[in-house]
């Protein structure tokens, strides 16, 4: 059997050319707090995840506590999503934590000015990534971090530009 890239995900050919076969379906991440009436404690998100993801969770999580005027909430996005970390700088959204599925992820918008001064190509691989799949407009980006490896620090990264253009405006 060979194997050959198609949109990043492996499909299995036959040797002589034969038909492909169809990849499996991808199933939906389970929500991990999808209860409204049970709202958790910060502290319950890093504990639902294995121990090296637990630690850049509370790593990114800590790095926004440490910033002047920055609270921490814990919101209900809706059933499909359900409970995540969201921060507040100013009364304005900074970004948001969640878990989706096994895998923590740092969601952030960017005005134009905070996108600029984030140095893309500095990040690692995963934060290239995240930059390739941003959506929004020009004007406001969108961008959903992996925390995994070395995604953590990307996101960190990816904050401080938005901090500094929060904190100048």
């Amino acid at each position: 059997m060979q194997t050959r890239q198609l949109d990043k995900k492996p499909v299995a050919t036959s040797k002589g050319g034969g038909k492909e076969k169809a990849a499996a379906p991808v199933k939906p991440a389970k929500v991990a707090f999808p209860k409204q009436n049970r709202p958790p404690t910060a502290a319950a998100f890093a504990a639902r995840l294995p121990l090296a993801l637990g630690k850049r969770f509370e790593m990114v999580r800590s790095f926004l506590l440490r910033q002047k005027d920055v609270k921490e909430d814990v919101y209900f996005y809706g059933p499909k999503t359900g409970w995540a970390m969201r921060y507040l700088i100013g009364g304005k959204p900074l970004c948001v934590l969640l878990l989706h599925g096994d895998a923590p992820v740092g969601i952030v918008s960017l005005t134009a000015a905070a996108a600029a001064a984030v140095s893309w190509k500095g990040l690692s691989a995963y934060g290239q990534l995240a930059y390739k799949h941003a959506h929004g407009s020009p004007a406001m980006l969108w961008l959903d971090v992996p925390l995994a490896q070395t995604g953590a620090a990307d996101f960190k990264t990816i904050l401080r530009a938005k901090i500094a253009s929060t904190t100048a405006s």
